[in-house]
């Protein structure tokens, strides 16, 4: 077997312990654990998860990566979170897209990854956003109407936070991200505005209302020593925690042969209150994946495929949806 990419992205995320290294290496992991320790206490998949493997002595998973979506606009989109990923140092790795989203995305990883252990890189990042001019007219506008009164990303001050070795510039810096990536900027919509772009996109329509906060956190299924395969990890995730799989395009997207499988939980609706009214609406899930190697004793993260593939990605990020 033969992967176009090898890499493997993945590692256990625990704020107790920090990996030794530079400033900016420091900062990118306590900026991720941040936005995972919020996200991780705030969505109750996550919860049930990890207390069943906490109960069956099972090791927490490694996270192989997070995802960000942001609205297209003047100051958002993805040029702003790839300027605000290259400040803290992560690197392009590859970009596609999701035609029927009309959804760009692009992932970057930590420099440090290649040639370090799988179970001690950092999580990929992918960020996304929307193009405006895919987008129907009565969309674009309620988009820009809202896009419009975001906040410029206060780059150049990140990028001089992020170059200091003074740990008040650390400090700083952490709230200055984690701030810029906690949710939107501009007020919420109201029920008609989001059923209006709910009907042509409902993917934009989740972005709408919870902005730039990641949308999930992905777990490496591949490094837990306890399942042999990611269908071992779906059966232990319905008997055993009883939460339901996305099954859209099969509760497994990809094979070996693409690298890649991946797989994640069906997104559990909330009560939403938005300008004028209130909705129904997930607010998160966690994915699985699963990554293959060419190596007969992967080590590394680049021992393994590190790409991702957009009929997946499609697919997976649909846990997002509202299923009758």
């Amino acid at each position: 077997m033969k992967h176009k990419q090898n890499g493997k992205n993945a590692r256990k995320i625990t704020l107790q312990k920090i990996i030794r290294g530079n400033v900016t290496g420091q900062m990118r992991r306590n900026i991720i654990e941040h936005l995972w320790r919020n996200y991780s206490t705030s969505t109750a998949h996550v919860k049930k998860i990890e207390a069943k493997l906490t109960i069956k002595n099972i090791s927490l998973p490694q996270l192989d990566h997070l995802a960000i979506i942001d609205l297209p606009g003047p100051h958002t989109g993805i040029p702003q979170l790839r300027n605000l990923f290259d400040a803290i140092g992560y690197v392009f790795q590859g970009a596609d897209y999701l035609p029927d989203k009309q959804n760009d995305f692009t992932w970057m990883a930590a420099p440090e990854s290649h040639g370090t252990p799988a179970n001690q890189a950092l999580p990929q990042v992918v960020i996304a956003d929307f193009r405006l001019d895919e987008l129907p007219s009565t969309v674009s506008d309620i988009v820009l109407k809202y896009s419009k009164q975001a906040s410029a990303l206060p780059i150049e001050k990140i990028k001089e936070l992020a170059a200091s070795t003074d740990p008040e510039a650390a400090t700083a810096l952490l709230h200055l991200v984690t701030t810029y990536l906690s949710g939107r900027d501009w007020p919420l919509p109201t029920v008609k505005e989001f059923q209006i772009v709910r009907a042509h996109n409902e993917l934009l329509a989740w972005v709408l209302i919870f902005g730039r906060r990641p949308n999930h956190f992905s777990y490496a299924i591949h490094l837990m020593p306890d399942f042999a395969s990611l269908t071992d990890f779906h059966r232990f995730i319905e008997t055993e925690v009883n939460l339901p799989l996305n099954q859209d395009g099969g509760a497994i997207k990809g094979s070996q042969a693409t690298g890649i499988e991946q797989g994640s939980t069906a997104g559990t609706p909330e009560n939403i209150s938005l300008a004028d009214g209130s909705i129904e609406l997930p607010t998160g899930f966690i994915e699985f994946v699963w990554r293959y190697t060419d190596k007969k004793q992967p080590v590394l993260w680049n021992d393994y495929y590190t790409g991702f593939i957009a009929s997946h990605a499609n697919r997976v990020i649909q846990s997002l949806y509202v299923h009758d």
